[in-house]
């Protein structure tokens, strides 16, 4: 009798486990677990933020992760106690990946995944993602008071790692800016209250996992487009000295190959604060971009930024216009010639104009940039770039209307004319008053062991765009740096500057800083 109830407990013990199974697998769903998420947002020193929403724009769950819905289009996140908290399940997908990748995707070109977070690449899997927008209530020292700052379409999402759960950050119109060699972090664009553009800095890696980091963050002034003008451009190049004041950048980064990569092109810059800046272009052989070096000139650290195309490894001689620097980068015979806003340095970035490429059909050794009145009273501005090709070099240029500002400045092809003198650097100068139009060449002889450095000057004639006979021709000596052909010379990077108090400035630097060591620049300042 007891065998035989065994045996009927038995059956009904399996009978249950089979119902339990079976309502398991048609009518509950899959087992998961709300767990509190939760991603600090810490700031630099000088930077509190006071309060801050996240509002949820769109977003990507990994399925069965959030059966109640919690998290929806609309949703308003506080933070509190300098938290973002989120209440969704943890479980891995890469459809959630592939939906954050698509968003955070396209700055440096459309067949770069990634760019627009702080890692620069792509996420293999995360557990959710929302894209929104992020309001931070912010007091420094150009808010006081404290403002509340808005950031469009930033990106937060959760992944994970092999101890732990991993943040990422980024924004639809952000970009990632420092080359292999620099921080996790990405410039982002915000506007106050008032409708005043931010550049920030945030940094997501490097730091906790779960730590956001508002690094720097600044109101720039209204941008310069237009560039400092000489009185007299033939007097101020006759005063040039002929022997060069002798600077040492400190603060290289990067570890780029002395034996393959060089300093391609160099420009001072002084920004509206009058904060001076050096900046030089670099090919990089054994990275996906070339790269911009950028730095206070008398700082101890100095940054590694992209250039733009991916597998555009060559730049070349540059010139800042206002607070714009130009770069041309160059593979086989085409060329692209970008835009970048200098103003951006203040928060340890380099903003590229992305409305702002204009490609051209032959190589681009080095430009010129400047802005002149014509005869009607229209103002443009003028690029002239050349393709150098030793005694067959080919300079083109190219004009737009300043009326539409320089980002959005459309350069059409305006002439070309064949010069037997490839210039590692040219520079364009506009004079006061007459709206003359001149081209300051830089060039780099050899001379036995050495070369011997020329700046020779013309007039560029803004009818025919073509260039007048040499007006003036100066041999100029250099100081310091390493000997003979690795030393400081036009050959590297060369560059033409006019200051704010009307001064004419020459400026040639060495080949290569070695493993981050000083590099010795020469200036000719009249």
């Amino acid at each position: 009798m007891q065998k035989t109830r065994l045996k009927i407990l038995s059956s009904i013990i399996s009978v249950s486990m089979l119902c339990t199974l079976n309502a398991g697998a048609f009518d509950i769903a899959p087992r998961m677990t709300y767990r509190t998420n939760e991603v600090k947002f810490t700031s630099a020193s000088d930077i509190t933020i006071v309060d801050g929403t996240y509002t949820l724009n769109d977003l990507s769950i990994t399925d069965g992760q959030d059966p109640q819905n919690r998290n929806y289009a609309g949703k308003v996140v506080s933070l509190s106690d300098g938290k973002f908290t989120f209440d969704v399940g943890r479980s891995g997908s890469a459809k959630v990946a592939n939906w954050f990748n698509d968003q955070m995707s396209g700055y440096n070109s459309d067949s770069v995944n990634g760019d627009r977070t702080t890692f620069d690449h792509t996420a293999d899997t995360l557990n959710f993602a929302f894209v929104g927008q992020l309001n931070l209530t912010i007091q420094n020292a150009q808010m006081p008071q404290g403002e509340t700052v808005t950031f469009p379409d930033v990106g937060i999402a959760q992944g994970s790692t092999t101890f732990s759960n991993n943040w990422w950050f980024g924004q639809t119109c952000g970009q990632h800016t420092k080359d292999s060699d620099g921080s996790d972090s990405i410039l982002a664009l915000g506007s106050t209250e008032k409708g005043e553009t931010v550049y920030a800095s945030f940094l997501r890696g490097g730091n906790g996992t779960n730590e956001i980091t508002l690094s720097a963050l600044a109101i720039p002034e209204i941008a310069r487009t237009k560039p400092a003008q000489l009185e007299n451009v033939q007097k101020a190049f006759a005063a040039l000295p002929l022997n060069g004041s002798k600077t040492n950048l400190s603060g290289f980064p990067g570890s780029y190959d002395p034996t393959v990569n060089h300093i391609q092109g160099y420009t001072p810059y002084v920004d509206q604060n009058g904060n001076a800046y050096s900046l030089l272009t670099h090919s990089v052989s054994t990275a996906s971009y070339a790269h911009i070096v950028a730095g206070l000139t008398n700082g101890s650290e100095k940054t590694g930024f992209k250039t733009y195309l991916e597998g555009w490894k060559h730049p070349g001689g540059i010139q800042v216009m206002g607070d714009y620097l130009f770069v041309p980068s160059e593979q086989d015979t085409a060329a692209h010639v970008d835009l970048y806003d200098l103003r951006s340095l203040k928060v340890g970035e380099l903003r590229r104009v992305e409305g702002f490429d204009l490609s051209v059909g032959h190589k681009a050794g080095a430009l010129g940039v400047t802005q002149y009145t014509a005869a009607d009273g229209t103002e443009y501005y003028v690029l002239m770039v050349a393709h150098l090709d030793g005694e067959n070099s080919v300079y083109h240029v190219y004009r737009a209307n300043a009326a539409q500002g320089l980002e959005n400045a459309q350069f059409e092809d305006v002439g070309s004319f064949p010069f037997d003198k490839d210039f590692q650097g040219i520079g364009l100068v506009t004079e006061a008053n007459t709206n003359d139009i001149y081209m300051i060449g830089l060039w780099s002889i050899t001379s036995g062991a050495t070369f011997d450095d020329y700046a020779y000057l013309y007039q560029l004639d803004t009818t025919s765009w073509t260039l007048s006979d040499e007006l003036q021709k100066v041999h100029m000596t250099s100081t310091g740096g390493a000997a003979g052909v690795m030393g400081v010379h036009f050959r590297y990077g060369a560059s033409v500057y006019v200051n704010d108090s009307g001064h004419l400035m020459l400026s040639a630097t060495e080949r290569n800083s070695v493993l981050g060591s000083a590099l010795t620049v020469n200036d000719w300042i009249e």
